[in-house]
């Protein structure tokens, strides 16, 4: 009996201790990539947003004494146009790119002309980089900050529409990696968002399907 209460140290130091125990079937890299150095993208991030869509603006003059005014109140409905943006941000982890975001768009149809743009910051979310790696370059994002736009007419005897306030936008995108240069790499693919620019007298908003491409400066 003592020689067998001896020998228990010997036996429980020999045991695997549980936290070093994974399931049956489980995969050890893919626990070591929550804990390991980012692999996929790392550094800044420099990027550039070309797109084409649909936009629609409404609103008074940028004036307290027209604002509400039904003769002064215009609405272009769906126009065409283009948009485009500067993303200046650095990738935080395989999953997350953080930093800021300037960007432009114009719209017309028909008599009406809108143009507008905005600055603020922006973040990038990546949410199966590490789970599922055949879709680790699907990512979303969010913008939020400060926008101004306008809305006129050659109509003669329209006046403009305008404002500057609040500017928020989200969408998602795909990246493909496609060329390693300069110690970095480019990521590549298409992008779907929404636009919102809105103020007491006027808002505009936008769908946008554009083509994203972004330098990474690490590998």
């Amino acid at each position: 009996m003592l020689h067998a209460l001896a020998m228990l140290p010997l036996a429980l130091a020999d045991t695997p201790r549980a936290s070093s125990v994974l399931p049956a079937g489980a995969d050890s890299s893919a626990t070591a990539d929550f804990d390991g150095p980012p692999r996929r993208r790392t550094g800044i991030a420099l990027g550039l947003s070309l797109g084409f869509g649909l936009g629609s603006a409404s609103g008074y003059p940028n004036n307290s004494e027209e604002i509400g005014t039904a003769a002064d109140y215009s609405a272009s409905g769906a126009m065409l146009g283009t948009g485009s943006a500067l993303l200046i941000m650095g990738a935080l982890a395989d999953d997350l790119n953080f930093g800021v975001w300037f960007g432009r768009a114009s719209f017309k149809s028909g008599t009406w002309r809108s143009n507008g743009g905005g600055a603020g910051l922006r973040v990038e979310v990546f949410p199966l980089a590490v789970l599922y790696a055949p879709l680790q370059g699907l990512g979303v994002f969010g913008q939020f900050g400060l926008g101004s736009a306008n809305l006129s007419s050659t109509v003669p005897g329209t006046l403009e529409a305008s404002g500057t306030q609040s500017f928020a936008a989200t969408g998602a995108f795909y990246e493909w990696s496609v060329a390693k240069i300069f110690g970095g790499h480019f990521g590549l693919g298409p992008s779907l968002e929404y636009d919102e620019i809105w103020s007491r007298p006027f808002e505009r908003s936008d769908l946008l399907a554009s083509l994203r491409i972004v330098f990474y400066g690490g590998p």
